[in-house]
């Protein structure tokens, strides 16, 4: 954990921008930001109490450690590429671009900089995964076969209406969004192979309902007045390492809300239960059980044995942020998030789009 207090820069000053800014103050740093959008700077500076700038290039040119990059999948390119040749090291919320070429150009200039280039999948920090994947790695589950992955929420699409729902600026819908989470733990779990096969099927059954209920949503409705992207996904992969998977993620369907993931090994399987929002994150138990085992034993009697493991809460944006800073105070390359590890998924989260099936 890096000691100093760091200078970091925020291009981005929406609701994740704000998210990420507040939790560094809180961590002891200091943060300015950058907004074309007016207003969104005045309440940054009035909540966070610290400048603003009009243009990332005015920010670029701050004594700064580090920017973080909210804005639009659509323009991450554009402001990742201009930090990282300004010799700044970068974190970029997810994904980490709206399609697999700008992913790959944002890759190459950070391999070409030396500069370091994280994406913001929080989800990797949970405790419960962080364990979870342990357990995988050191083989006490035996060989993965088979991940059943589901994220699922019974109403849950981010601001009808918004850049979120535009495929142009978004570069899709649930996939782009709570699916690319999906696909940054899915990968890791089953030791990060390659998709060999891939069958998908894309539905857009909710977003432009006018009798649409409008419940637990992240940002503003707009009535679904620019709404071109799918609402959930169905598929199923087969991976170079023999795993396969099956894919589940709605942003809304008639369904119970879940954020899973069940894992079948040949000497044990495992089931982690990941919060479905941030809000659903309970910072104020001091346990989380999100994990359990399930094992065969043989003896006197064969039997099942199924475990609770209890795991100690945590905050996967503070942890996220943290690993971040250390990486660039020290500059060296992250393990978890790394430039490398995003553009996998962003390869993934294509495959699934090339050969995708749409239904309505």
């Amino acid at each position: 954990m890096t000691s100093r207090s760091m200078n970091i820069g925020v291009v981005g000053l929406g609701a994740h921008g704000k998210n990420r800014a507040k939790i560094l103050q809180e961590m002891g740093h200091s943060v300015c930001g950058a907004d074309a959008d007016l207003e969104y700077c005045k309440r940054f500076e009035e909540n966070l109490g610290t400048s603003t700038y009009t243009s990332p290039d005015d920010l670029y040119e701050q004594n700064l450690d580090a920017i973080i990059i909210s804005t639009p999948n659509k323009f991450h390119e554009t402001f990742a590429i201009d930090a990282l040749k300004a010799g700044f090291n970068v974190l970029i919320e997810k994904p980490l671009a709206h399609n697999h070429t700008s992913a790959k150009t944002i890759a190459s200039v950070a391999h070409r900089t030396g500069n370091i280039c994280m994406t913001g999948y929080s989800n990797r920090f949970l405790n419960s995964f962080q364990v979870a994947h342990e357990y995988i790695k050191k083989g006490y589950l035996g060989e993965i076969t088979h991940i059943n992955a589901r994220h699922v929420r019974r109403r849950g699409i981010p601001g009808r209406g918004t850049w979120f729902t535009s495929n142009d600026i978004a570069g899709g819908g649930v996939i782009m969004d709570i699916g690319a989470s999906l696909i940054s733990l899915l990968l890791p779990l089953s030791g990060w192979p390659e998709i060999t096969t891939i069958e998908s099927i894309s539905r857009s059954e909710f977003g432009s309902r006018s009798d649409y209920s409008y419940l637990q949503m992240w940002g503003e409705d707009d009535e679904g007045k620019l709404y071109d992207v799918e609402d959930s996904v169905i598929a199923f992969c087969e991976f170079d390492n023999g795993v396969s998977a099956s894919i589940e993620m709605a942003w809304a369907a008639n369904t119970e809300s879940k954020h899973e993931y069940e894992i079948q090994g040949t000497e044990a399987g495992g089931q982690i239960k990941m919060p479905n929002r941030y809000e659903d994150i309970n910072q104020d138990e001091s346990t989380n059980t999100g994990l359990k085992l399930f094992e065969v034993r043989s003896g006197p009697a064969d039997h099942f044995v199924d475990s609770t493991l209890t795991i100690p809460s945590n905050d996967p944006y503070h942890d996220e942020l943290e690993a971040f800073l250390d990486a660039a105070a020290e500059n060296e390359r992250p393990e978890v998030n790394n430039v490398e590890q995003s553009l996998q998924v962003q390869r993934a989260i294509e495959q699934i789009y090339e050969e995708s099936t749409s239904l309505c």
